[in-house]
């Protein structure tokens, strides 16, 4: 639980966020390969204790569609596709956002893997970008009132309301978050990662410190925002604390 926050667990997301019993432990054999070719590319991913449990909690909610801003190569991403095809199950639409052109080609190669292109696909975008061009969108089609013109605008840049949105970006976590909450459907959940505390106090000169200084006080700004409109939850796993944010 984040320190000095004096938030508490109730019941309902205890249970939420507690380890699923009924889900195999051992890493997907595709997210191992992921996790190999990760470690090529010198690029840091969620720990596994991380991925096993949003997995679990995924398996629980079964969310009728699924955003992950910060998909990277498809390390969590790969967990969730396993977790959907031993299941002989799948939500409607799964977003997997990744800024990077580079990944976005890795992540269409997952989603083939898996037979999903269907009901998955890959946005190269910032998240903010592509949250803008999706409001934009509905606010048309609704404007329209027209199923022809509706049809000649193409899909929605992305599918929303979610039921459920991972954030991990890193750098500008706060940010993403602010632009996932309007995404949310009624009920829906946001899994992100709890932020380090940073260490240290870096020289004026630093500025890779001091944006990590000023990255996390709006991490803790956000917690103190959205602590009179949202339940939030802080669940310390294995390698770091999973928080959840449900709309109250």
């Amino acid at each position: 639980m984040g320190e000095g926050k004096g938030l508490q667990l109730d019941g309902a997301l205890a249970s939420l966020l507690a380890k699923d019993p009924s889900q195999p432990r051992k890493e997907p054999e595709i997210a191992a390969n992921i996790s190999t070719q990760l470690k090529h590319m010198e690029l840091s991913a969620l720990p596994l204790s991380m991925m096993r449990r949003i997995r679990d909690i995924s398996h629980r909610i079964k969310p009728k569609i699924v955003i992950e801003v910060g998909a990277g190569i498809g390390n969590l991403s790969a967990w969730l596709f396993d977790l959907w095809q031993r299941e002989d199950t799948q939500p409607e639409a799964y977003e997997l956002v990744e800024a990077g052109p580079k990944f976005g080609i890795i992540l269409n190669r997952l989603i083939k893997r898996y037979g999903a292109d269907d009901w998955a696909r890959s946005r190269v975008a910032k998240f903010d970008a592509i949250c803008a061009e999706a409001t934009a969108w509905k606010l048309a089609a609704a404007s329209s009132g027209n199923a022809a013109a509706q049809g000649s605008m193409g899909d929605c840049p992305l599918n929303y309301p979610a039921d459920l949105i991972i954030v991990d970006v890193g750098m500008g976590q706060s940010e993403c978050i602010r632009q996932a909450l309007p995404l949310l459907s009624e009920g829906g959940l946001i899994l992100t990662t709890e932020p380090e505390v940073p260490t240290g106090d870096p020289a004026e000169d630093d500025e890779i410190g001091q944006a990590i200084i000023s990255d996390f006080q709006g991490w803790m700004d956000l917690v103190k925002e959205l602590s009179t409109s949202h339940h939030l939850a802080f669940q310390p796993i294995t390698g770091g604390t999973l928080v959840a944010i449900i709309k109250k």
